[in-house]
Order: structure tokens, then sequence, then C-alpha cells
């Protein structure tokens, strides 16, 4: 479906991709992941021309797009493009959305692409939200909405360019259940995401990006279970590590828990787990902060999501505070009964200049 031989793009401020070469066959879902500026973006934007390469190839279904004798516009309607931020009209409505480019571009009949649009919306899970404007829908349904529109085009392939980052983590699993339907169909996929548990329920093929190449593929599970290559080992290290520095003055729980919730969403499907992390969070930092006796003026939060998702460890290092944070100078019964409860490991150590408190669950 897709042959990329010996692409290099280039800005002011350096080479970005540089001889990348690989092919896309039909029916595969391709997920590229890698590093802020390793080139992911670019990449796929090269597939359909919006970023036009140095040099190289791109042959789309047996035709060079980069050819100057190609028929861009045509290539460009046998490909789909679902962006980070939608992108949708806001002056149409749901339905009008859908059926602006059938009707324009493909001369499709109105009552013929009215019909298709409510049989993609209701494959979307949003039939009855036809008349809908976009104002008035969750970033979710408008991610649902602009895949439903891209479908009307029929293409033979999508490109997803981070197609859940702008989205609440109560709202990722909708899109993702829908992307994942069409990669079960047998629609071809590439897709950019920074959502670790997305690309390995959904790839037939991972792509890591680093230095301005392709620096390791393979199989999901080659990838996220066994990678062979140090930059990717410490890149799934990294991207599974959330770090914080709270104080007494600025500590806002309700925006901590907002943070956390998003960065567990994209290792763990599992809602539950995320909430536990946020009480764990709060009923160890509320008492330890809010002490009169000695409030912690500063911590330090770290999270480690498990590469299989079964565990998360959570640390937080209080620098400043003379006794156990999970004594009861904090800490009353009730609070240490609940840590104990949903903790596989629970401990506290004094490593010579602060206190640190590690928490499996």
């Amino acid at each position: 479906m897709i042959s990329i031989k010996n692409l290099t793009k280039s800005y002011d401020s350096g080479t970005v991709i540089e001889n990348v070469s690989f092919d896309i066959q039909d029916g595969e879902c391709v997920v590229i992941i890698g590093g802020s500026g390793c080139g992911k973006s670019t990449l796929i934007r090269c597939i359909n021309r919006l970023n036009v390469p140095d040099s190289g190839e791109i042959w789309i279904d047996g035709e060079n797009i980069l050819d100057p004798k190609a028929d861009v516009d045509a290539m460009r309607r046998s490909m789909g493009m679902v962006y980070q931020h939608f992108n949708l009209f806001s002056h149409l409505n749901v339905l009008e959305n859908i059926i602006l480019a059938p009707m324009v571009v493909n001369k499709v009949e109105r009552e013929e692409a009215v019909k298709e649009a409510k049989q993609l919306l209701k494959r979307v899970s949003l039939d009855g939200k036809e008349y809908n404007m976009p104002s008035s829908l969750s970033g979710g349904q408008k991610q649902r909405v602009a895949i439903a529109r891209t479908l009307a085009m029929h293409p033979k392939f999508i490109i997803f360019d981070e197609p859940t980052s702008a989205l609440d983590p109560t709202m990722v699993d909708e899109v993702e259940s829908v992307i994942k339907d069409l990669a079960n169909d047998g629609m071809t996929c590439v897709i950019v995401t920074h959502e670790m548990s997305f690309a390995r329920n959904v790839a037939s093929r991972v792509i890591f990006l680093a230095e301005k190449g392709i620096y390791e593929q393979g199989t999901a599970q080659e990838i996220f279970d066994n990678p062979s290559r140090p930059l990717t080992q410490r890149f799934l290290y990294r991207s599974r590590m959330y770090e914080k520095e709270l104080t007494k003055d600025g500590l806002d729980l309700l925006s901590l828990n907002s943070e956390l919730k998003k960065f567990v969403s994209k290792y763990d499907t599992n809602r539950n787990q995320a909430l536990l992390i946020n009480s764990v969070c709060d009923e160890l930092l509320y008492p330890v902060f809010t002490s009169e006796k000695e409030p912690a003026a500063t911590a330090h939060l770290k999270l480690i999501c498990s590469e299989s998702s079964n565990h998360h460890m959570l640390r937080i290092s209080f620098p400043n505070i003379k006794h156990d944070p999970l004594s009861d100078f904090y800490m009353d019964k009730l609070n240490y009964m609940f840590l104990e409860h949903y903790s596989s490991i629970l401990l506290s150590k004094f490593n010579g200049d602060s206190w640190e408190v590690s928490i499996q669950m």
C-alpha cells in the first residue's frame, strides 16, 4: 500500500529524518512512537505531501506522490487524515461536516451522502447527533465525527496524528475503541501516538524513531516486552515515568489527580487503577502537607507505570520533615489502613536527607 524509500527531510534547525525506508502492507496497522522532535509528525505529513521532503520516494498504491507529474489531489483522495485537534468546521453541524467533502469533491448526491453519513455515525456510536453543532460535543465525540468524516471519503488508508492527545483521559477509550475496530476490520492505518497501551493493543507493527531514522521496529510484543536496543529501552522506561515537584503553597490535588489520570491512561486501560492512585496520593499527601505539627514544605512525586500494567510504583520523597510520613505523627489509623489495604508494597525509609515513601499498587 505504502512504500517509503530513502526519505530525508530537513528544516532550518537541521535534519529531522534521514534516509528512512519502510513498507506498509494493505491491511496493516503501523504505529510510530518516539520522543518529541524525533520526526514522527514530519514523517506522516510527508506521506500526504503536507510536508515536502528534501529527497526520497513515497509510493502510494504503485504511484510516487513526489513525482512532479503526480496528480497529488487525486492521490490525497485515496488517503484519510485524522488530526490531533479534530479540525471540524465549527459553523456546520455534524451531518454537514461529514457530507461536505463527498458532495463537493466526489460529486455524490446529497441524499446518498446523508444516508451514508448516518450509517457512519452509527458505526462510531454517534447516531442521533447528526444535527448537533461541534461546540456542543465532547472532545471524544468531536474526534469520532472527524473519523466518520474521513471514512465518508472511502480512503484506502488512514493516517492518525496523535488522535487522543488532546482528549481528557475519560474520553480516550471511546476514540481508541473506534480506531481499534477499524484496524480489526482490515483498514490500513498509520498512527502516531504517545498512548503506549493503545499502541500495544492496536499495532500489527511498531516503529520507534530515534537518531533521525528507524531505530528499531517489530511487533508490539517485541517492542514493548523485549526491546533489543538501548535507546528503545530507555524511551519506554522514561515514557512510563511521571515526575512532579510539589509545594505546600502550590498543592492542588484536583489538578494533580487529573494529570496522574491522564498519564496512567497511556499505559493502563483499567480506570480503577488511576482512581486508586489518585486516592493514595490524597491519603498520603494531604495529612503531611496540612499537619499542624510539622507540615512538609515540598515533596517530589514519581510514578512509574509497569510494562505489564499489573502494578504501578508510586514514590514520594519529603526532604524537609523529621518524622516518618506513615507514622501516627501525621497519619490516623484509617488513613494508614487504607494505604495498607490497597498496596502490595508499603514502606518508608529515611535516606539521610529526606523521607521516602514507596507504594506499589
